[in-house]
């Protein structure tokens, strides 16, 4: 999946989440920070678990190194790919 892809599968997930559900996908495109989008880093990590529970049934659980990534936009589609990578159950849509 591409980047483009990423940033677009990220603002639809985010449409979803009660906290983030006003932030469109071109607000992430133009976006480079977190929090130019308005998302604090608890909330970050809320989608994340979310995110998480919704694509990998629970099969990836948060990791320490993501941390430091979840302050830009490039790092956070970063780390969905790598929840992605380690999921072990099929990827639902």
């Amino acid at each position: 999946m591409s980047t483009d892809e990423y940033r677009r599968k990220f603002a639809d997930f985010l449409a979803t989440q009660p906290m983030t559900s006003d932030i469109t996908y071109e607000q992430v495109a133009r976006a480079k920070t977190r929090d130019e989008l308005g998302i604090s880093s608890l909330n970050m990590v809320l989608v994340l678990v979310n995110y998480i529970e919704k694509f990998t049934n629970n099969t990836v659980t948060m990791r320490p190194e993501w941390v430091s990534l979840l302050g830009d936009v490039d790092g956070i589609l970063s780390v969905l790919r790598q929840i992605d990578a380690s999921s072990v159950v099929p990827n639902r849509a």
